[in-house]
């Protein structure tokens, strides 16, 4: 007589019975509401989803589980087994938010298992098996949990796509055609590709970001980089052929005085006085550099010392110290070394020094100032003559009161802290002195 073991019922149908998706559904819904909230107080783009698995659907897999697997022992075995009957989706616009995600999910919820997921045939995921950390949510009688784990997986933008077309797929034909398997991997090698040139382009966006903040390294960067932005961004009336840029090394030297020394801070400069609103500015300030050739350059300098700004010196409590006598001189030198600089022709600029009405006061200051003796001045530590003193206060005075726009322009420059190097510049010094002071002489 054959034995007749007895065949151990299914416990399938009775988790199906006991299962309740309405209370994992509330509880998926507050995880996303929970990741929702985290996410848009970091500010990180993003879009939440979240379910509660369909008992047809969790049936069909249990039964394949056993199939493959054999049957279930208990109920709590079933439960360990399927990981996602309650579950929530981060869907990320920028795939490296992912690390800041994670952290975040750590933080606010009770993490028991995390994953990251990267097949062979294309799936690219972080899951994460979590508990609420207050308030515990029984999710009925067939499990004797007080809590109960949710997966939130957490995914690229165009791969949660991805994954939805692939598990259709199989969802939907038992067999997939060629064509079909096919197309689903063209569309995973476009998502790679978009997300690789997105990421590249936001590593060069950084990068370039990075540069426009960084110190101009040399006089050719800023020239270049002054250049580069006229044939760009300038409106038609700077670029015409009639306007010349002018000395890149004094516009260096001018950016340096005023510390802006980036690309960030020029730009904002150009933009400020090369608009199409600018020209008929640029026409009525080059009338007032009647002999002398206004260019670019000049005209930048112009509007950023002298728009906001009246030529008044600088007020003296002492004005027979020591240390403003060298303040003095050296705002006069540089003055002289800035309009050697800036304009040209050198004898235009040098007429306005020897007009008749001016000729006493400025021949004596300038032959005095002139020599090599008061230019080591500075730096000698000696104290000054009273003839010395009266001759300075002369050429100060005739500066400070002097109306014509290159005169202006550069010692208002020198005066409010843009001064030249005098020391270092005494070749550029003795090339505008020079003439000026034999030109005198012959007076």
């Amino acid at each position: 007589m054959a034995i007749q073991i007895p065949i151990k019922e299914s416990l399938i149908p009775m988790f199906i019975h006991q299962y309740k998706k309405k209370e994992f559904q509330d509880l998926a819904e507050s995880v996303e509401y929970t990741c929702n909230q985290a996410l848009l107080e970091k500010g990180i783009p993003h879009v939440t989803q979240s379910r509660g698995k369909d008992p047809e659907s969790l049936r069909k897999k249990l039964e394949q589980r056993e199939r493959e697997n054999g049957p279930y022992e208990t109920l709590e075995q079933i439960h360990e087994d399927i990981v996602d009957l309650a579950g929530a989706r981060i869907i990320l616009e920028r795939w490296e938010d992912r690390h800041f995600v994670q952290g975040i999910i750590h933080e606010i919820f009770e993490v028991k298992e995390e994953k990251y997921k990267k097949e062979k045939r294309g799936y690219e995921a972080v899951h994460c098996r979590v508990y609420l950390k207050q308030g515990g949510n029984p999710c009925g009688p067939h499990t004797t949990r007080a809590r109960q784990l949710v997966e939130i997986q957490v995914l690229f933008l165009y791969m949660a796509q991805w994954a939805k077309d692939e598990h259709d797929r199989y969802k939907s034909i038992r067999d997939p055609s060629r064509a079909l398997s096919n197309s689903l991997d063209a569309c995973l090698q476009v998502l790679h590709l978009h997300e690789t040139l997105a990421r590249h382009t936001r590593e060069e966006k950084t990068r370039q970001n990075a540069k426009y903040k960084q110190k101009f390294t040399s006089t050719h960067v800023v020239g270049s980089h002054l250049e580069k932005w006229i044939l760009r961004y300038a409106a038609d009336w700077v670029k015409s052929g009639e306007k010349t840029i002018g000395s890149a090394t004094a516009l260096t030297k001018f950016l340096n005085a005023c510390e802006w020394t980036t690309p960030e801070s020029l730009d904002r400069l150009l933009r400020e006085h090369l608009g199409k609103g600018a020209q008929d500015e640029y026409s009525g300030i080059a009338k007032e550099y009647n002999g002398i050739d206004l260019n670019l350059i000049i005209y930048l300098i112009d509007r950023a010392v002298l728009k906001h700004s009246v030529n008044s010196a600088r007020p003296f409590q002492d004005p027979n110290s020591h240390e403003e006598h060298v303040y003095k001189i050296q705002v006069i030198l540089s003055t002289f070394i800035w309009m050697n600089r800036l304009f040209q022709p050198t004898l235009e600029w040098q007429r306005l020094f020897t007009r008749v009405e001016d000729q006493k006061t400025i021949r004596q200051g300038i032959l005095w100032l002139g020599n090599s003796a008061r230019q080591n001045f500075i730096g000698d530590g000696s104290f000054l003559t009273e003839d010395e003193i009266g001759k300075l206060n002369g050429l100060w005075d005739w500066f400070s009161r002097n109306l014509d726009r290159p005169v202006m322009l550069a010692f208002t420059m020198s005066n409010q802290g843009v001064v030249r190097d005098i020391p270092r510049e005494k070749d550029e010094l003795e090339d505008a002195l020079g003439p000026l002071s034999w030109a005198l002489s012959r007076a």
